[in-house]
C-alpha cells in the first residue's frame, strides 16, 4: 500500500514537471533557435524545481500554521523575490550574453524578464504550497479516522464488558433463589451457567460470532429462566427461517429477552408469555419479541441498562443500517429489531 502511494505521488509531480517543462518550451519555441529553447527551459526549470522543493520541503513544515500564516507568507515572498532577483541576475550576466550576445538587454526588457520570472515563481510557490496542504488536509482526515476508530473500537470493548457482570449479576440471582428454596434443579442451573459463562468469556471477545452460537446462547438462557419457576413457563422462540451461518455481533437479543422475562414476570404468571422470534432475508436479519403486560403489579415503562447498552452498540456496529422499535400496546410489549448485513 505504501509503495502505490509512493508510485501515485512521484508520478503525478512528474506529470506536473512535464507539463511546466512544456510550457517552458512553448514560450521560445516559435521564435528562438532549438539550442536556445532547450537551454531556456532547462534554466527556468531549475529555479522552479528549486522554489517548488524548498517551499515544500523547508519554508512550509517550518512556518506554514492554520491559526496565522502571516509569517509564512512573508518568507515565501521573500523568499521568491530573493530567487527571482538571483534568477534575473544569472540570466543577465551569463544565459543572455551567452545565448544571445548580438541582442544586449535594455533596462525595459530586464524589468520584464524579472516580472516574468517573478510571477511564474510565485505561481510554483503557490501549486507548492497546495499540493503540501492537501497532503496535510489528508493526513489530518487519516488521523481524525483513526482517532474516531480507535474510539469506537474502546467505547464497543467498553460497552461488551458491560455484558458480563450484567449477565452474571441476573443469573446469580436465579441460582440463590433455586438453592434458596433447595430446588434439585440449582445443580444443572450451576452447569448450564458455566456453559453461558464459557459463551460470554471467549466467544463474545470476538467482534463477531455465528448465529447458529447466538442462537444457542438464547436457547440456553431460555432453559435457565425456566429453572426460576416449577411453573412451565409458556416461552416461545422460533428461529426456523433463520439462516444460522451468518455473522452477526455478539449478545444484542439477549437484553431485549431478559427485558421480557423480567416485565412480563413469566415466571409466576400463569397467563404471561413471551414470543421470541429470528428470521433473515437477503442481506437482513430481523428479531422481534413480543411479552405480555401483567394487569397488576406492573412495572414501570423504560429501558433499563443493558437496552441502552445495546442502542449504543448499534449505533457503532450499524450506523445508519438498523432500525429499532420499541412499543407498547394492547397488554403486550413489543420490539422489532432489523438489521441491514450488506
Amino acid at each position: 500500500m505504501l509503495n502505490i502511494k509512493i508510485l501515485k505521488r512521484i508520478s503525478l509531480h512528474f506529470l506536473f514537471w512535464l507539463i511546466i517543462s512544456g510550457i517552458n518550451v512553448g514560450f521560445t519555441f516559435f521564435f528562438m533557435p532549438l539550442k536556445i529553447v532547450i537551454f531556456s527551459a532547462i534554466f527556468m526549470l531549475f529555479f522552479q524545481v528549486l522554489v517548488f522543493y524548498i517551499n515544500s520541503l523547508v519554508l512550509f513544515p517550518r512556518f506554514f500554521s492554520l491559526s496565522n500564516n502571516t509569517r509564512f507568507f512573508a518568507v515565501s515572498t521573500a523568499f521568491i523575490i530573493l530567487v527571482t532577483v538571483c534568477q534575473t541576475w544569472v540570466d543577465y550576466q551569463y544565459f543572455s550574453k551567452l545565448l544571445m550576445p548580438q541582442f544586449p538587454l535594455n533596462i525595459q526588457q530586464l524589468m520584464m524578464i524579472l516580472m516574468r520570472y517573478f510571477f511564474w515563481l510565485l505561481f510554483i510557490d503557490i501549486v507548492s504550497t497546495l499540493f503540501r496542504m492537501q497532503g496535510r488536509i489528508r493526513q489530518q482526515a487519516e488521523q481524525t479516522q483513526q482517532i474516531i476508530a480507535e474510539k469506537l473500537n474502546t467505547e464497543l470493548k467498553l460497552l461488551k464488558a458491560q455484558i458480563n457482570p450484567h449477565f452474571i449479576f441476573n443469573a446469580l440471582n436465579n441460582i440463590y433463589s433455586l438453592t434458596y428454596m433447595k430446588s434439585p434443579k440449582a445443580p444443572a442451573s450451576v452447569l448450564k451457567l458455566s456453559q453461558m459463562l464459557r459463551y460470554v468469556i471467549e466467544e463474545c471477545a470476538n467482534e463477531k460470532v455465528t448465529l447458529k452460537s447466538e442462537i444457542e446462547y438464547i436457547e440456553s438462557y431460555i432453559a435457565f429462566q425456566q429453572m426460576k419457576s416449577p411453573l412451565e413457563q409458556n416461552i416461545t422462540f422460533d428461529y426456523s427461517h433463520a439462516e444460522q451461518e451468518i455473522l452477526i455481533a455478539p449478545m444484542l437479543f439477549i437484553p431485549f429477552i431478559e427485558n421480557s422475562c423480567k416485565y412480563s414476570k413469566v415466571e409466576e404468571n400463569p397467563d404471561a408469555f413471551i414470543k421470541i422470534n429470528l428470521s433473515t432475508g437477503p442481506d437482513e436479519l430481523l428479531f422481534s419479541i413480543t411479552n405480555s403486560i401483567p394487569v397488576t403489579g406492573r412495572h414501570k415503562p423504560g429501558a433499563g441498562t443493558g437496552i441502552e447498552n445495546v442502542k449504543k452498540r448499534l449505533e457503532i456496529i450499524f450506523p445508519q443500517k438498523y432500525a429499532l422499535d420499541i412499543r407498547e400496546e394492547s397488554n403486550e410489549f413489543k420490539v422489532k429489531l432489523t438489521l441491514t448485513l450488506k
